[in-house]
C-alpha cells in the first residue's frame, strides 16, 4: 500500500476510532470553537479499512480524533484527510505515538502502551525517540511494569519519587525494599519530602501489593480482603500506640510525683541553690503542682 500526497474530502460517517481516547471537556470546546472560526488548519490522518456491506470504502483513523469529533459536533458531513497505506499495526504505532507525544506519560495505560511498542518489535533506543522520552528511563519504567511494581511506577509517573531510586527497590521483597529506602535517605540521595511519599508507597506495597491488580470481578474480593488486611494492620497499630501512650502517661505521673517530693525536700532545694539550679521548665513545675 502507498500513502496518497493529496487532501481527500472523506465522509465522517465512514471513519472509525480504532484507538479511541478521552479527552477533557474544555479542551475539546476550545478545539471545535478554532475550527468553527479560522476552519481545520491540519487535515486528519486515516488509513483504508475493510470495505463496508454494502462495498463502500471505510477508513481507520490514525491521528486526529479531536478534529475529527468537532467536524461532527459542528454537523459537517465531510472532513480533510491524508490517506497513508499502512498495514493495522503500523497505524495503531502511529495513533498510539501521537497520543504520547501530545501529552507528557502520567498514567499506567500510557506506559502500557508504550509496552506494547515493545511487543511489536520497537527497541529502547527506538521507543524513546518517538515518544520523546529518554533510552534510560524508558528502560527503567518497562523494567518495573515488567516486575509488576506498578505503585512505584505511578508514583515515578506522578513526580513523587525519582525513578532511579524506584529501580532499585523495585523487585525487592519488602524487608529489603525498607533497608534500601532508609540507606538512600541515610546517604541523601532524596529530601524528607520525598522520603515520607517514598515511604508511604513502600508500606502501601507491602500491605497492599505491588500492584493494582487487573479490573475483573474476581479481583474484587481480592482488593476487598486486601482492604480488610490494611484496616485490620491499621487498627491493630492504633491500639498499640494507644497502649504506648497509656504506658508513657503513667511513667509521666511517676515522674512528677516523685518531682514533687524532691521539691518538697529542703535539703534537696538547698543543693540545687548551691550549684544555681534553684529555677526549673515553667512545664516541669505546673506538672509537679498537679500531682496529687
Amino acid at each position: 500500500m502507498t500513502d496518497d500526497p493529496r487532501i481527500s474530502l472523506i465522509p465522517v460517517d465512514r471513519i472509525r476510532v480504532v484507538n479511541p481516547r478521552s479527552r477533557d471537556k474544555r479542551k475539546f470546546e476550545r478545539v471545535v470553537e478554532s475550527i468553527a472560526t479560522v476552519g481545520l488548519k491540519k487535515p486528519i490522518t486515516v488509513m483504508r479499512g475493510i470495505p463496508g456491506e454494502d462495498g463502500s470504502e471505510t477508513f481507520n483513523l490514525v491521528c486526529g480524533q479531536g478534529r475529527l469529533e468537532a467536524f461532527v459536533a459542528l454537523g459537517q458531513r465531510e472532513i480533510p484527510a491524508l490517506v497513508r497505506g499502512m498495514s493495522k499495526s503500523e497505524g495503531l504505532l502511529a495513533s498510539l505515538i501521537e497520543n504520547i507525544a501530545r501529552r507528557r506519560v502520567r498514567t499506567l495505560d500510557q506506559v502500557r502502551l508504550i509496552q506494547w511498542m515493545q511487543e511489536q518489535g520497537q527497541g529502547f533506543a527506538e521507543i524513546a525517540q518517538k515518544t520523546g522520552l529518554g533510552v534510560e528511563y524508558v528502560k527503567n519504567i518497562l523494567s518495573m511494569l515488567k516486575k509488576g511494581e506498578e505503585r512505584l511506577l505511578e508514583a515515578v509517573l506522578h513526580g513523587k519519587i525519582p525513578v532511579t531510586i524506584a529501580t532499585r527497590i523495585s523487585g525487592a521483597s519488602d524487608e529489603e525494599a525498607q533497608r534500601l529506602l532508609m540507606a538512600t535517605y541515610e546517604s541523601k540521595e532524596m529530601t524528607q519530602k520525598s522520603f515520607t511519599s517514598f515511604k508511604r508507597i513502600v508500606d502501601q506495597r507491602k500491605h497492599l501489593g505491588r500492584a493494582y491488580g487487573p479490573r475483573s470481578p474476581r479481583v474484587n474480593r481480592t482488593t476487598a480482603e486486601s482492604l480488610v488486611r490494611a484496616y485490620r494492620h491499621e487498627a491493630q497499630r492504633q491500639r498499640l500506640m494507644v497502649k504506648k501512650a497509656k504506658l508513657c502517661e503513667a511513667r509521666l505521673r511517676s515522674v512528677s510525683a516523685a518531682l514533687k517530693k524532691l521539691v518538697q525536700d529542703e535539703d534537696y532545694v538547698t543543693l540545687l541553690r548551691a550549684e544555681k539550679m534553684e529555677t526549673m521548665p515553667k512545664f516541669l513545675a505546673e506538672l509537679a503542682r498537679q500531682v496529687a
